[in-house]
């Protein structure tokens, strides 16, 4: 059984071995044909395309790696199978391909190789299974295997490979070349091949010669089929693309030759044979100058160039060029206009030398031709000569108006001229009147000194129009003129462009400053939002902190947003302040007001400077530090002052907006009066004409109507004014005018109507009754707003002396309640009693505050200080009676109490002081206008002196600190001797307070001479300057002494400070002196002082030019387009 299954599996390998020579032979054609056919495409594409190295390379492994993959897999792959080097199939799948093919053995092949496999895993089986392989294998031993595979069928694939076989033996018998030669250069690759040409290449020059330095124009033609499209010229190792000139000629120009060049043409990859083109000498040009002799009155030196190219002259010029040419028999100089034709010259030596003259009057280009037997050289050179004419004079300028003086105006400019100037002169000339005269035919010149020997020079000047007596509403157009020293033609002249200065009419001012009114009310009343908004925030804040036991980055957030909005606020502030000096400014310049108007305005603005105090900044700054370090105590008590200065604010910005309104109705009626005056005269002046007829009917008539509508426009004002009269919390008595200004526009109507009715007569009497009514209404308007003003003032002093009295009852009562509660024990009784009587104090405090801020709003003598010492008296009054309560658990908290009533008791009298001092000022000025022959001209709130009655006094000061050492004197001694505090309480005569008492008002008299300190320095620092800074030191010291005397502790080293204080407040007082002496020697020199210089208001300008001067050095050999450049880069410098 063993040898049957054995020659099965025999038969069986010869079946694989044969299968796989099948395989092969089929395989074999495959690849003969594919390789034939590659091989036949690579020389076929090389014929054509007879490729670069690089492509053959390309082609040459592209066929090489072709080749081999298709070897290996149709021939290599069988070939190794077929000698069993890799894997083949196995005997089942041979056995199924057997019996596909012989339908008596079907799958019986195939299940004797699987019962093969059987026996050997079912042992107990083994003998059956085994009978059953030899009865198998016994039944397929006739079959031959082999005859499943039949070679001859391969005969099919022989389609595959004869075809490409027999083209490429064709091609080889045929025309071999088509395949030996791509062949052979596929093969070397890597070398070149050159072409052979199908074309000639024919060279039509008949000379390769040219004179040198010329240009020699190269001709080529071209023979054969087909011709190129293209030809380049290779010289100098360039190719260069010829011109084709038509069908198979081409040409190349080579440019200036001067040496021998040596060329060959290129075509379609195709090179010739080379060629040389050899130069020969030319006639030439190698030297040229020239002799410039120029027009007398310029007054300059003859001048020679050496290198007589481009050059520029003035207009008049005599050139004569001298040329040195070699080579040369004669030289042609070829102008626009003319040629000049020169000979040579006899020389010693071997070159030419040719000499030509012109007198230049324009610009010309011209060129040299040098000549040999008449023959041209090498190209011409070609030049030019600038003529310059004597240009107009140039002239620039810039103006900008002082800022503190509206009717000056600073110029600064540039003049120049190309050889000089004659003269400056600026002009002016009035184009309109004003609003009450018409414009005069008034105009001048004033003569600016300028350098006549310099072509440029910048200029300043002033022009102070305040000499003019300019009127609202003129109007002044102003230019200057500048001329230079032409001595040809006449000296010529350039304006600057006409410039107008116009006056703001009455209506453009009452415009201007109703908008800006309107604006500043409104930015104040959004102020004051703001500032209660900060207060409730800053509430809020302090209440949330106090639930919390520390400060976290929520709260410093808070705070840094509210400290963002205060500095918000502050900007809004200034702002309003700045505008209110515009404003101020305006008033001044062009419609001056009444002192006493000037004075409020004044006081309200440093009101309004003073709303923000340098403490209120400086506790905000300690705030944003405090905010680093999150600590919960500090920021509490940081808080609670930030929320009193919140509320300083939101009262003054308050008494601001009111004492602002107020400012603006009398503003408004004074200029509502001047110009129902003003309007008077008019309709005066407009009845005269009438009446004697200097004028036609049809100009009296658009007059009467145009004053017709200015009065209906004055109605409208006089209706805003009484509107914003009834605006404020304590309303003006204003007359009720409305009647007469009813007949005042119904006797212009009737005017008009005359005059259409042709009824001068009784036209001229209307409009004279209605110039007299409107003098009457604007003498009522004077009247009513003077005599208010002077009621309004009595009644406001009778209430400050009222509410001076209270100030000082109420700052006795605070006496007598600290001394009493320094005297209790928290056990007492009595403790309670004194707790009630600080809330009655306080609720007297709040109706002296609110009595105190309503007159405020109608005084502005009274100091923004006043409200803030106020707000103070009734912090400290809130805090005594807090801590009085809480003293009575625990009686560490009674000093706290009785140091607030102290202090509520200091700020009260700081208080009386500060209302006295107004209350002399207001007494002053009354006085001062109850004079004989005064009036209300006088500026109020001055005394005797000339001085202002609100301006802090030095001298006052050391005798008030002077006064001071007595008394601190006397109590030291008093102390030592062993008199304690409050011992002498009731003692002396009726009415002398103790020493408690004595040492609370000496405390008192101290913090105000503190700030009185301050606000001198306050004012003396608005400058800028940094005077005050001493007298701040001195307020510091002050601030000590006060501490001393308030904690009963006058040691040696107080009176030391005292003395030290006398002696330095008398160096300052002497300084003052000195000050106020330069102050009046200045004021009264006035007018006479000369106007600044202007140059300061255009330093920067200045400066810059004096740079500029610096590096404005142009080299005198540029070429015209390139000292063009540079002047233009030049005139940079000088613009704004």
């Amino acid at each position: 059984m063993q040898s049957d299954y054995q020659l099965l599996i025999a038969k069986l390998d010869a079946f694989i071995r044969k299968y796989y020579k099948d395989r092969l032979i089929r395989g074999a054609l495959y690849a003969t044909g594919l390789l034939a056919s590659l091989f036949l495409a690579t020389a076929l594409l090389e014929h054509l395309g007879h490729f670069g190295t690089s492509l053959r390379t390309l082609l040459f492994w592209g066929f090489v790696l072709s080749m081999g993959l298709v070897l290996g897999r149709f021939v290599v792959q069988p070939l190794v199978m077929l000698m069993r080097l890799g894997p083949i199939i196995s005997h089942e799948e041979a056995a199924r391909i057997i019996g596909s093919h012989f339908n008596d053995v079907r799958d019986k092949l195939l299940n004797t190789l699987q019962l093969h496999d059987l026996a050997a895993a079912l042992p107990n089986r083994r003998e059956l299974i085994e009978a059953a392989i030899a009865q198998r294998s016994r039944e397929l031993g006739p079959v031959s295997f082999v005859r499943a595979i039949d070679l001859r069928r391969n005969r099919r694939y022989l389609r595959y490979a004869a075809p490409p076989l027999a083209l490429l033996l064709l091609l080889l018998f045929a025309a071999p070349s088509i395949i030996t030669g791509p062949a052979h250069r596929i093969l070397r690759h890597g070398s070149e091949f050159l072409p052979e040409a199908p074309f000639r290449f024919v060279l039509l020059n008949d000379s390769l010669t040219v004179a040198e330095d010329k240009d020699f124009e190269l001709l080529l033609g071209m023979e054969g089929d087909p011709l190129p499209s293209r030809v380049e010229v290779e010289a100098n190792g360039a190719a260069i693309p010829m011109i084709q000139q038509s069908a198979g000629r081409f040409s190349y120009r080579f440019r200036a030759v001067r040496s021998r060049i040596v060329f060959s043409f290129l075509a379609d990859g195709f090179k010739s044979r080379e060629y040389t083109l050899t130069p020969e000498p030319a006639p030439l040009v190698i030297g040229l100058s020239a002799s410039l002799q120029y027009p007398a009155y310029l007054g300059l030196s003859n001048a020679e160039e050496r290198l007589a190219g481009d050059m520029t002259v003035p207009a008049g010029t005599r050139i004569t060029w001298l040329a040195t040419a070699q080579s040369a028999d004669a030289l042609h100089m070829e102008f626009d206009d003319t040629t000049l034709v020169s000979a040579p010259l006899p020389t010693e030596s071997g070159q030419a030398l040719f000499s030509m003259t012109r007198r230049m009057m324009q610009s010309r280009s011209f060129v040299l031709r040098p000549l040999l037997d008449a023959r041209h050289g090498t190209e011409p050179m070609r030049h030019r000569i600038e003529v310059v004419p004597d240009l107009y004079p140039t002239i620039t300028v810039q103006s900008t108006q002082d800022s503190s003086a509206l009717r000056r105006l600073y110029f600064s400019g540039e003049a120049g001229d190309d050889h000089g100037l004659r003269k400056l002169l600026f002009h002016y000339r009035f184009v309109t009147g004003g609003d009450s005269v018409p414009a005069e035919n008034r105009q001048g010149s004033i003569a600016i000194a300028i350098d006549s020997r310099s072509v440029r020079q910048a200029y300043f000047h002033t022009w102070d129009l305040y000499d003019l007596s300019l009127l609202p509403g003129d109007r002044i157009e102003h230019w200057f003129e500048v001329w230079d020293n032409d001595g040809v033609n006449g000296s010529k002249s350039t304006r600057t462009p006409v410039q107008t200065f116009a006056a703001p009419t009455l209506n453009e001012l009452s415009d201007r400053q109703e908008a800006r009114s309107e604006e500043s009310k409104e930015r104040l009343r959004e102020s004051i939002s703001e500032a209660q908004d900060l207060q409730q925030e800053l509430d809020k804040l302090r209440r949330d902190l106090l639930e919390k036991k520390e400060a976290d980055w929520q709260d410093k957030n808070r705070l840094q947003q509210v400290v963002e909005r205060q500095k918000l606020l502050e900007q809004r502030i200034e702002k309003s302040v700045e505008q209110m000096r515009q404003s101020q400014r305006e008033s001044r310049e062009f419609s001056p007001l009444d002192e006493r108007l000037l004075e409020k305005q004044e006081r309200i603005q440093e009101l309004f400077e003073n709303v923000l105090s340098e403490e209120m900044k400086e506790l905000y700054r300690k705030v944003d530090e405090l905010m680093q370090k999150l600590d919960k105590d500090q920021l509490q008590e940081q808080l609670r002052e930030m929320k009193l200065g919140q509320e300083d604010i939101e009262k003054e910005l308050d008494r601001a907006l009111e004492l602002f309104k107020r400012m603006e109705v009398e503003q408004q009626a004074e200029d509502i009066t001047k110009r129902l005056q003003e309007l008077a005269e008019k309709q005066e002046k407009l009845s005269e004409e009438t009446k004697e007829e200097k004028r036609p009917d049809d100009e009296l008539k658009r007059e009467q109507e145009s004053l017709n509508h200015e009065f209906k426009e004055l109605r409208k004002d006089m209706d805003q004014l009484s509107e914003k009269n009834k605006d404020l919390e304590q309303p003006m008595n204003l007359p009720d005018t409305e009647a007469l200004e009813q007949e005042i526009q119904d006797q212009q109507q009737r005017s008009s109507e005359d005059l259409d009715r042709k009824q001068k007569q009784k036209a001229s009497s209307g409009q004279k009754g209605a110039a007299e009514k409107m003098e009457q209404l604007a003498h009522q308007m004077e009247s009513a707003m003077q005599g208010g003003a002077q009621e309004q003032q009595e009644e406001d002093m009778d209430a400050l002396r009222q509410l001076l009295e209270n100030i000082l009852h109420l700052s006795f009562g605070q006496e007598g309640l600290m001394a009493d509660l320094t005297a209790t024990n928290i056990r007492d009784p009595r403790w309670v009693g004194h707790g009630r009587m600080q809330r009655k104090l306080r609720d007297d405090a709040k109706v002296i505050e609110d009595s105190l801020f309503a007159l405020s709003k109608r005084v502005p003598q009274i100091q923004s200080t006043v409200n803030k010492e106020m707000n103070a008296v009734n912090d400290n009054m809130d805090e005594a009676r807090r801590l009085i309560g809480e003293a009575r658990a625990n009686e560490r908290f009674k000093p706290s109490a009785a140091d607030k009533q102290q202090r509520a008791m200091t700020s009260l009298n700081n208080l009386a002081l500060l209302l006295d001092e107004a209350l002399q000022q207001m007494m002053q000025q009354m006085n001062a206008q109850s004079k004989p022959g005064s009036g209300s001209c006088d500026k109020p709130g001055k005394n005797p002196s000339g001085q202002s009655g609100k301006k802090p006094s030095l001298s006052k000061a050391r005798a008030q600190q002077q006064a001071m050492q007595k008394q601190l004197e006397e109590m030291r001694k008093a102390m030592e001797q062993g008199k304690k505090p409050g011992d002498q309480r009731g003692k002396g005569s009726p009415g002398l307070p103790g020493m408690s008492q004595q040492l609370a008002n000496l405390a008192a008299q101290q913090a105000a001479i503190r700030k009185e300190m301050q606000r001198i320095a306050q004012d003396l620092n608005k400058d800028g300057s940094g005077t005050g800074n001493e007298l701040n030191k001195l307020a510091q010291q002050m601030e000590q002494q006060e501490k001393d005397i308030v904690n009963k502790s006058i040691t040696p080293e107080t009176m030391r400070r005292q003395q030290d204080l006398l002696v330095r407040l008398l160096e300052h007082e002497k300084a003052e002196r000195e000050r106020e002496l330069d102050q009046k020697r200045t004021s009264n020199e006035g007018r006479d002082a000369p106007p600044p210089d202007p140059a300061r208001a255009f330093e920067h300008q200045l400066l810059k030019a004096r740079e500029a001067e610096l590096l404005r050095t142009v080299p005198p050999g540029l070429k015209p387009y390139y000292r063009d450049r540079v002047n233009a880069y030049f005139g940079t410098f000088d613009r704004p």
